[in-house]
């Protein structure tokens, strides 16, 4: 750990011409902590040598100001700075070692630091305190990366030290919405575009991701995360990506998408639902599981997929609307509904908790079979003229 050494040189000058006396104490850490994420990290570029560092004119880093002045560092050197700057304006601010729960978990009766990954940061904002990320690129004010989530860690305290856990971050934060628009002919040609847009963690992991490549590289694998999710037969092209290094707004990518929608059955045209679960595979294949089961984050999915179609066709059916919950956990939801021209349909899913008990996995495992089931169901559309018709929901 670097030293922390407040004074008007370095960090302490700097702080001082970041923040205005009038600022609250909110306002004085938003403007540090954009600050500090505008420096380059280094556990995503690359460490620099000492003779690199030497030629640069800096010498080697032993306190925050040489961090500041380097304008780089690794993620636990940002996250010192951004304490060393909070603490130069006069707030609490207090370092937290953690384990990152991406390689393993903390063992309380295991003695050893080693357990300890990263570095966090946590503030007294207001006489409370709050949990910040700044080591972990891209990730949003007053958040944590999932990684640091409901993890315990040796934070630093005004007596010393001790043993807390961080918080969760609730489903509602990491959130990946897809939308699409298509229109197809009587011969199954589809043309339309595509959005997908990412917030929370969603959004941080493509970020990160962007600085392991260049802008060719992510979008050649943009491309490839949508076209693996849609039927065979569609072409995908990548049109935009929108605010790629705003870390406080979502994250949206656009694409445009042409090809083949569909399969025929004499005068019948069978589409997929939701055309972004068409690939989609059994979760849990197996009946029985000895382990518990675990995710990530908690999340949500959000799907809405329009397809407009000429006066030729018809609606024969579609998928009912239909709502499964699993207990206070998860909860999916689909929802049709149509005109003589289009069909819309919406798909939510949320995930609210991450572990599961192994008693636990046979609901857990209905639970996504009938979710699973749901997505598969299809739309029928019909060549033939449908005089007194009326659309008929699948299943009914």
């Amino acid at each position: 750990m670097v030293s922390h050494r407040r004074r008007r040189t370095g960090v302490g000058a700097a702080v001082q011409q970041l923040i205005s006396p009038a600022d609250t104490q909110d306002q004085k850490l938003r403007k540090l902590y954009a600050a500090v994420m505008q420096l380059e990290n280094t556990d995503f570029t690359r460490e620099h040598t000492s003779a690199e560092v030497k030629a640069e004119g800096f010498k080697e880093v032993h306190n925050t100001d040489d961090i500041w002045n380097h304008k780089r560092g690794s993620s636990d050197q940002l996250t010192e700075l951004f304490v060393a700057m909070a603490r130069a304006a006069g707030m609490k601010a207090y370092v937290m070692a953690v384990s990152n729960r991406d390689r393993h978990l903390f063992f309380k009766t295991f003695p050893s630091f080693a357990q300890f990954d990263d570095y966090i940061a946590i503030l007294n904002v207001d006489g409370n305190e709050q949990f910040f990320d700044p080591g972990s690129r891209y990730c949003p004010y007053q958040h944590l990366a999932w990684k640091h989530t409901m993890v315990q860690g040796l934070r630093q305290t005004d007596d010393g030290s001790e043993i807390v856990g961080t918080p969760p971050e609730p489903y509602t934060y990491s959130r990946t919405q897809r939308s699409a628009d298509l229109a197809i002919d009587e011969h199954g040609a589809v043309t339309g575009t595509i959005s997908v847009t990412y917030t929370g963690d969603a959004a941080i992991n493509w970020r990160q991701h962007s600085l392991t490549g260049d802008a060719t590289s992510l979008e050649r694998e943009l491309h490839d995360s949508v076209t693996q999710l849609l039927p065979q037969g569609m072409e995908v092209k990548v049109t935009s990506i929108e605010k790629l290094a705003d870390y406080e707004q979502p994250l949206t990518v656009n694409f445009a998408v042409n090809g083949t929608l569909g399969s025929f059955t004499g005068k019948r045209i069978l589409l997929p639902g939701d055309v972004f679960e068409s690939n989609s595979r059994n979760t849990f294949p197996h009946e029985k599981r000895e382990i518990p089961v675990y995710f990530s984050y908690p999340h949500m999915m959000q799907d809405a997929v329009r397809v407009k179609f000429p006066a030729s066709l018809n609606i024969e059916s579609f998928p009912t609307s239909e709502k499964i919950p699993f207990q206070n956990f998860a909860v999916y939801s689909m929802t049709t509904t149509s005109t003589s021209t289009s069909v819309l349909v919406q798909r939510n899913y949320s995930l609210s908790e991450i572990i599961y008990m192994a008693k636990e996995y046979p609901e857990l495992r209905s639970f996504y079979s009938k979710m699973e089931t749901k997505d598969q169901e299809s739309v029928v559309l019909t060549t033939a003229p449908v005089h007194a018709a009326k659309a008929v929901p699948a299943g009914n």
